[in-house]
């Protein structure tokens, strides 16, 4: 996992996908982790759509190419759906085994479904691998879709000693934390058996619901990170209904969903994926992805204005115009908290009144401002470490030797 930030990193990636029988929004928010490993597919087509969410580990290289993957094995498949539960577990590892034999380091969960309209339904075939969850709202009751694959589980944890693993402190050989994953090579390791026959596995257990076509049913996608803290299925879904009532964007109610679990204690990346089973042409004339800044809150911390700049730069943006958005938004407030007071002397003057906003001029002045914060906190980068080793000592918990290890390693880590 590594050091957490000091400070969340809160913009959004949010982006809206529709068609005459789906209507879908989705944000992502990196939160405390040093880096955004999630990724998530919408695929739409006339009568049925695909929808999955990816939750990388180590890296986001294996999510990114599931992401790709689907993709690919969807257009292969598009005359053919409806597929068997049985071909859609083919699929799912056969996806596995292209990234092991690609010889890349990382590992992902998965979990989605595809939603075939027939007639006033939509019928739902759920696949999931690892602990992201799919869980659906029908006639307001909520319904989960998925069970977590936890090495803690009898069945999982079985296979995983017949593999000559073993399960400690709830995880597959005291590290991993899912047993059923993609990637992840090294757990793979059983040269004389099959890919059902290792620590951990790619099989998608696959379950079946049905939602009314034009109803207020709707089915999430969320990675782990939303349900961390103390947010739980059946709250998730009355957080969204009620959301729902005075907001039909579900772009950003994905996002306050987003924000409310990192309010309830979520360390995580975090993302989530709604999707309505109603017309959804206005999305597709909207802008295909909103990026949404989130505060400039920790800007002496290296970490933080790196994984600032990386969320940007994901959004298809960069730091210099995400930043004048944010200092926009600040200057725009009728009242402000003393967090956002704090965060808007962080500019300083700001730029030349004379200066056009959104022109490239005044871009460049947020540009110039962020790598001066850069070169000037260059040589505090022992006060940053203390700083992540004290939140650690408060909120985490860990060992003394085991946090100073973590920052000696760092410390040794080249330059990316």
């Amino acid at each position: 996992m590594g050091i957490p930030l000091p400070k969340p990193v809160l913009t959004q990636m949010q982006e809206r996908y529709g068609n005459p029988i789906f209507r879908c929004g989705s944000s992502c928010v990196n939160g405390y982790r040093e880096s955004m490993e999630d990724a998530h597919l919408v695929y739409l087509q006339p009568h049925w759509g695909y929808f999955g969410v990816f939750d990388g580990h180590v890296n986001d290289q294996c999510s990114m190419h599931l992401e790709g993957a689907w993709r690919a094995a969807l257009d292969k498949e598009r005359s053919a759906i409806p597929i068997t539960d049985n071909r859609l577990k083919e699929i799912a590892l056969q996806i596995d085994q292209e990234w092991m034999d690609s010889g890349r380091e990382g590992g992902s969960t998965g979990t989605f479904f595809i939603a075939l309209k027939e007639g006033q339904k939509v019928k739902l075939q759920v696949g999931n691998v690892g602990d992201s969850r799919v869980i659906a709202c029908i006639k307001g009751e909520c319904v989960p879709l998925t069970e977590d694959h936890k090495p803690t589980n009898e069945g999982e944890r079985i296979r995983i000693e017949e593999c000559g693993g073993r399960v400690e402190n709830g995880r597959v050989d005291g590290s991993l934390a899912v047993s059923r994953a993609f990637g992840d090579r090294d757990y793979k390791t059983n040269a004389s058996g099959g890919q059902l026959e290792q620590k951990v596995i790619a099989l998608a257990d696959v379950t079946h619901a049905e939602v009314t076509f034009g109803s207020d049913d709707f089915a999430i996608l969320c990675c782990d990170g939303v349900f961390e803290g103390n947010f739980s299925n059946e709250e998730v879904v009355e957080f969204i209904k009620a959301e729902l009532k005075v907001n039909n964007d579900l772009a950003e109610v994905a996002g306050k969903v987003c924000n409310e679990a990192i309010e309830r204690g979520s360390r995580d990346n975090i993302s989530c994926v709604i999707v309505r089973f109603t017309p959804g042409e206005d999305y597709s004339k909207d802008p295909h992805l909103t990026l949404v800044p989130g505060p400039f809150s920790a800007p002496r911390n290296g970490g933080f204005r790196k994984v600032y700049e990386n969320m940007a730069t994901k959004g298809g943006s960069t730091v210099g115009a995400v930043l004048e958005k944010r200092y926009n938004t600040l200057k725009a407030l009728p009242a402000k908290t003393p967090e956002e007071e704090e965060e808007l002397d962080t500019f300083g003057d700001g730029p030349a009144a004379n200066l056009a906003v959104g022109s490239e001029a005044r871009i460049k002045w947020f540009s110039d401002f962020f790598q001066d914060l850069c070169s000037a906190q260059a040589a505090g980068s022992q006060n940053e470490n203390m700083e992540r080793f004290q939140y650690l000592q408060q909120h985490v918990g860990l060992p003394i030797s085991l946090l100073m290890s973590l920052m000696s390693e760092q410390e040794q880590q080249p330059p990316q």
